[in-house]
């Protein structure tokens, strides 16, 4: 928002760490749990759709309230609400580390998902208010390369830390990581005026995302967290069941993947700022059908860190693309409702993902779920594709217009 400018290099460099830290944080939580789901099943004996709400209860509570924390965020300012999540990430990790039932897990999931909105709209919006002219893409791919890196490094966190020491222990560390993020953004996050309650800005309706301008890259976006939940699910377990791979061995494919993953965001980001949006989105939808490919395909423990590579590339280049486009439809003053509007389809796609993936690994198999990332990838690709033809195509009617 105006007014959170930060004219000091140290000062700057200081609050986007503050901030990138948070993204990391929030987006690990996503997928954190994906490793132990095995553990999960034999403490609870819960069968798949289960299973598969483990992870999805922490995107429901998103889909409730992201649209007005967004509102929240341009009107009361970024720094309560990315310090008031970190309060409830911290808390909700707590309950998930003390509970003995599957209830009160799903409970610490969901109070994890209230915190991760209020931190993660904040953090995001703070990073698009600290862009530099023209290199919006490019700040927002550092971010992304931080969200990607929670994302995919969540699982690597509980699998690595929950298989060699305990269950717990992964959610005990990140109470403990939020606490002190906390600390740090208590004393550097800066204190912006709210918005005067005169200024317009955008009123919370999912009529937003519809509107045509923001219609692509919200389906864009889409596609990338409902991808992203079904391969949180499904590779675990079929690692597990087909290959016998143990929690550790998942978090660490898991691990290594991620540095893929934060590789490429800032490269893609940029790329779209030199490119435009639409075509990054395109290159990364397809590059994510080719992974759905080789998932299905090569049926080994290094075929599949191979293929969740390519994922990785797919997935961090169309949310490099589809970001700051989505960002780009709002404007400045309704900033912080734009990545409101962002974490809502976040959410409901990382909803969708993990119990489309249950589904389709208790009815059909692995291989079904891979396939399905391939159509849904491809189908996606098409539409892009489409919408680029038909904008070249009229941008050359308007230059022969304009040069008759």
């Amino acid at each position: 928002m105006p007014g959170t400018q930060a004219h000091n290099p140290g000062a700057r460099r200081a609050i986007l760490t503050i901030a990138i830290s948070a993204i990391a944080l929030e987006t690990a939580l996503l997928g954190m749990v994906a490793p132990l789901l095995p553990e999960i099943e034999l403490r609870t004996d819960a069968g798949d759709e289960a299973l598969g709400l483990a992870l999805a209860a922490y995107a429901i509570p998103i889909l409730l309230i992201s649209l007005p924390v967004g509102r929240l965020a341009d009107r009361a300012g970024r720094r309560p609400l990315l310090l008031g999540g970190l309060i409830l990430t911290g808390v909700g990790s707590i309950v998930i580390a003390t509970s003995g039932a599957l209830p009160a897990l799903l409970a610490g999931r969901a109070i994890q998902g209230v915190g991760s909105t209020l931190s993660w709209v904040a953090a995001l919006a703070l990073v698009s208010d600290l862009a530099r002219p023209g290199r919006k893409g490019e700040a927002i791919g550092f971010a992304l390369a931080a969200n990607s890196l929670g994302a995919i490094g969540g699982p690597a966190l509980g699998g690595i830390v929950g298989g060699t020491i305990s269950f717990e222990a992964p959610f005990i560390l990140v109470s403990v990581i939020a606490a002190g993020i906390f600390v740090a953004g208590w004393f550097i996050l800066p204190r912006a005026a709210a918005l005067p309650p005169g200024v317009p800005i955008e009123r919370p309706s999912l009529r937003l995302l519809l509107r045509p301008a923001a219609v692509l890259p919200a389906a864009v976006s889409a596609l990338g967290a409902a991808l992203l939940g079904l391969v949180d699910f499904v590779v675990p377990l079929d690692l597990d069941r087909r290959l016998g791979t143990t929690a550790t061995a998942i978090g660490i494919i898991f691990g290594a993947v991620a540095l893929v993953d934060a590789l490429v965001a800032p490269p893609a980001g940029k790329a779209g700022d030199r490119f435009g949006r639409p075509p990054v989105a395109l290159a990364g939808t397809l590059v994510m059908t080719a992974s759905g490919v080789l998932l299905a395909t090569l049926g080994t423990v290094a075929g599949a860190t191979i293929a969740l590579g390519v994922f990785a590339v797919g997935m961090s280049t169309i949310f490099a693309a589809s970001v700051p486009w989505l960002d780009e439809t709002f404007g400045e003053l309704n900033r912080g409702l734009a990545y409101g509007g962002l974490n809502l389809i976040y959410a409901l796609g990382y909803t969708i993902g993990p119990l489309l993936g249950g589904w389709l690994l208790g009815n059909f198999s692995a291989d079904a779920a891979y396939a399905f990332i391939a159509v849904a990838a491809a189908a996606v690709a098409l539409a892009l594709a489409a919408n680029y033809s038909r904008t070249r195509r009229r941008a050359g009617d308007r230059a022969a217009v304009a040069q008759r």
